[in-house]
């Protein structure tokens, strides 16, 4: 990577600490944390700690837990160290590796948790064999998510730019989307395939408002939630930036002079491994 490459990277893990992380990760993240249920000498594997959110901030539950936490790229786990202060290497151990598969032996951990799961790929089921595999009998999974419906605005209008434009492999990339965020029954499902009882999923709505396409487009919430998705259904087009420059001309034509709402369907996970008393 060169110099520049790097900068701009940098200034990228900069953005998502300094925006992304308290408009929109902590929304989920403070959820999350209300629903460990610590014991003592817990010990709890963090799938996707990025900066250390919420890692860092779950010390302070119980004075005798240990944390580790995972990702997968250097410069997030900088600023990790960083805000673990005196913690890390005695209460936090901040590793760079990938969810799926884990290195750690089986029944290892008391808990395993990930803020905003989605974001570690669509491969979900492979993190919750994972998490099955690592947790101790009766041990807690807990992680969160956008549920189906989040950013239907903007699915409904990549709908219409697709049927306008006769692009179907737009229209395929985009029900493939809608579809792949999942509601609270696959949910269950998933979980319940992997070994997993006592499922609750916990959900909550709330919208990213904006008065313009500029605005919507500008926000570190869509940019890290939402943008890679659009434009991975765009890229079902042979030119994908005209798909992008429909959508954001649509969004300021029939919302002119209105707010742009953007819906977001929270949701938070918590399940029990099989087995033990």
């Amino acid at each position: 990577m060169s110099a520049e490459e790097e900068a701009r990277a940098l200034e990228r893990v900069l953005r998502y600490d300094a925006a992304f992380v308290p408009r929109f990760a902590q929304r989920f993240g403070r959820r999350l944390l209300d629903a460990l249920d610590l014991g003592p000498k817990s010990s709890a594997l963090d799938l996707a700690c990025r900066t250390g959110y919420p890692s860092v901030d779950l010390l302070d539950r119980r004075d005798d837990l240990r944390v580790i936490a995972l990702d997968t790229e250097a410069q997030h786990l900088e600023l990790a160290r960083a805000r673990a202060g005196a913690a890390l290497g005695r209460r936090l151990f901040v590793k760079q590796g990938a969810a799926y598969p884990l290195s750690f032996g089986d029944g290892v951990f008391t808990h395993v948790f990930a803020n905003l799961v989605d974001r570690l790929g669509v491969e979900r089921e492979a993190v919750i064999r994972e998490a099955a595999r690592v947790l101790a009998p009766r041990g807690q999974l807990a992680f969160t998510l956008c549920l189906r419906g989040s950013f239907a605005e903007v699915v409904d209008l990549l709908r219409e730019v697709a049927l306008a434009r006769d692009l179907p492999g737009v229209s395929e990339r985009v029900e493939h989307y809608a579809a792949s965020l999942p509601d609270e029954d696959a949910l269950r499902a998933e979980l319940t395939r992997r070994g997993f009882d006592d499922v609750l999923v916990e959900s909550w709505e709330f919208t990213l408002d904006h008065p313009s396409a500029e605005s919507l487009f500008g926000d570190a919430a869509v940019e890290f939630a939402a943008l890679p998705a659009w434009r991975w259904c765009a890229e079902g087009a042979p030119q994908p930036e005209p798909v992008i420059r429909a959508l954001r001309h649509a969004i300021d034509t029939y919302y002119q002079g209105r707010t742009f709402a953007l819906t977001v369907v929270g949701g938070c996970v918590t399940a029990r491994r099989e087995g033990g008393d």
